[in-house]
């Protein structure tokens, strides 16, 4: 939900903090359209999560001091990698059941409770009805990062998502776009489809660092690709027209030689955005400030609402204020007594009412509380233990070849990882798994060592194709 501004800004600090690098981007209104005034970028000693917010704030005031930056009103880019995502279908209900919907749906999504949680929402639309994206971070993380920005003497206006202002994350309704961005800390994957954010991902294992270099790990980033593309809901998957590759030149470059094959072969078109002049946080954070001064507060929003008018009143009412404030209560006073005969009249009718069908309603809400509880785990196809089982079948009795791990993911791609005490074991396993006719798609994903062999193996499962 966007924040309504009664007043256009004419400059804004655009700030981002990953990778414990700062960069900071003073953008302002100018004749011909905006204009980057000053710049700053440092690295910082200290995390951002250090419990001193006292001292990383500092530590960040003193290098905005250092580039001449006097702006304290900052639109700050959220670390990618504090961002889970949730993607679910919303039935067709009113405002208030689909609120209580989603308010479920995070319940059982996310790892900790939704109360503990800064929730924002990207809404898709599509022939087959309305999905949704819930996008969350803690809200100790939330708080942390005010805290630093507040000892820093900066004002945050808007907590966003850096890597949704970009103009390539940007797609219309109809069109769909799988955003790849990489940089020296690892990989976000955004779907961009249905005229929102139908999945959100990050990897911080797709960078690996040889002889001080970093470069892309291309078989990692194909396989998080496959899966997170995978789960996207058919009918907005099948708006995806592109993949697009985003960041750092050198990584950029590596990336579009093995991930050019899959967008071929996924139906996909390719396109390169190489930064070869400034990194992609430098980027997300110049954007943020020029989004804010042309289009006032972002989409996805994570900063929590300011406190009302109101209550700011009664916070900075004085001794004085209030005695006048308790006459004029004392008047309500009067009236409320006045009319405290006819509501005892009128609660004592309700209650005589209520005593009549008392039994039945108590007896309906202990069914309608079952069902609510009981519902997201009634399940007797007990699909995932099928599944195991299916797979097992197809290992051998003697021990030969065993699994160190088991992955469902999406309830339809398999990830299986192990050992085989020889080549001839593993290719016994692979053959009865080609014949089985659930699976489908099976794939060698990783071959190391010889006594034993380590071994990766995915594949698809087809329910239906079972006997």
């Amino acid at each position: 939900m966007k924040r309504k501004t009664k007043k256009r800004s004419q400059s804004v600090l655009g700030l981002t903090v990953i990778d414990g690098q700062l960069r900071a981007f003073h953008v302002t209104r100018a004749k011909g359209g905006l204009e980057v005034v000053k710049a700053a970028s440092a690295a910082l000693t200290l995390d951002l999560l250090h419990p001193e917010a006292e001292l990383v704030g500092r530590e960040i005031k003193n290098h905005l001091d250092a580039a001449g930056i006097r702006e304290r009103h900052c639109v700050v880019g959220i670390p990618p990698r504090w961002v889970m995502s949730q993607h679910t279908k919303v039935p067709d209900l009113s405002p208030e059941d689909a609120a209580s919907f989603l308010q479920i749906e995070a319940e059982k999504g996310f790892p900790v409770d939704p109360a503990q949680l800064q929730i924002t929402r990207s809404f898709q639309r599509s022939a087959a009805g309305t999905y949704v994206t819930q996008l969350a971070v803690r809200q100790e993380q939330i708080e942390q990062l005010g805290a630093v920005l507040r000892a820093a003497g900066l004002k945050p206006v808007s907590f966003s998502l850096g890597l949704a202002v970009l103009p390539e994350a940007t797609v219309p309704a109809g069109t769909g776009r799988v955003l790849v961005a990489v940089d020296p800390v690892g990989v976000t994957l955004l779907v961009a489809a249905g005229g929102g954010i139908a999945a959100f991902r990050t990897s911080e294992s797709s960078i690996e660092s040889e002889v001080g270099e970093k470069i892309v790990n291309s078989a990692a980033v194909a396989r998080e690709l496959r899966i997170t593309f995978e789960q996207v809901p058919t009918e907005l998957r099948s708006e995806v027209r592109e993949l697009f590759l985003t960041g750092e030149t050198t990584m950029v470059r590596q990336l579009a030689e093995s991930l050019g094959d899959w967008a071929k072969a996924a139906g996909l078109t390719f396109a390169r955005g190489d930064l070869p002049e400034k990194n992609l946080a430098a980027e997300m954070a110049e954007r943020l400030a020029a989004n804010w001064l042309e289009d006032g507060a972002p989409g996805l929003e994570f900063l929590p609402p300011r406190p009302g008018r109101w209550a700011l009143l009664l916070a900075r009412y004085n001794s004085k204020r209030l005695a006048t404030a308790g006459f004029a209560v004392g008047g309500l006073a009067v009236l409320a007594v006045l009319a405290f005969a006819w509501l005892e009249f009128e609660r004592w009718s309700l209650r005589s009412e209520w005593n009549g069908m008392k039994a039945q309603v108590v007896a309906l809400d202990a069914v309608q509380g079952k069902i609510r509880e009981f519902r997201p785990w009634y399940d007797t196809t007990f699909r995932s233990l099928s599944i195991m089982k299916r797979v097992t079948e197809c290992f051998p009795d003697h021990g030969g070849v065993t699994a160190k791990s088991f992955e469902v993911r999406g309830g339809a791609i398999i990830t299986i990882s192990g050992t085989a005490r020889d080549n001839a074991s593993l290719l016994r396993v692979q053959e009865a798994l080609h014949q089985a006719k659930e699976v489908s798609g099976l794939k060698v994903e990783q071959i190391r060592g010889k006594t034993p062999m380590q071994f990766t193996l995915t594949f698809r499962w087809n329910a239906n194709s079972g006997t």
